[in-house]
């Protein structure tokens, strides 16, 4: 079965965040006083950190460390979600349409 490249760069751009994460998850910074360095190891995960540091989940203390601001990281993941349901109203909308289409079509 072959994959599109999308689908393989949407699935290293979710493993990259989670790398992201688990970076974070793993020293426990969540707040100021409790941020690590971080480098990103590719240029998939530099995409992922420059986003998050630029949607302001990944913060800077301005010495180098970082750490992950869960309420902006919770906003980030609404968005993500919002985002992901309007394609796929998008996409039932556009099939119930085609359906329709075929089927006024095929009776005439």
């Amino acid at each position: 079965m072959a994959t599109s490249a999308s689908t393989v760069i949407a699935a290293a751009a979710a493993r990259a965040r989670r790398e992201i994460a688990e970076h974070f998850e793993k020293n426990n910074a969540y707040a100021p006083e409790d941020a690590v360095a971080f480098e990103p190891s590719g240029p998939m995960q530099r995409r992922q950190w420059d986003s998050l540091v630029g949607r302001g989940v990944a913060r800077s203390t301005g010495d180098g460390r970082y750490w992950i601001d869960r309420e902006a990281q919770r906003l980030e993941n609404e968005r993500r979600r919002a985002a992901a349901f309007l394609m796929l109203k998008i996409l039932l909308a556009a099939c119930a349409i085609g359906i329709a289409v075929a089927i006024i079509v095929s009776r005439r």
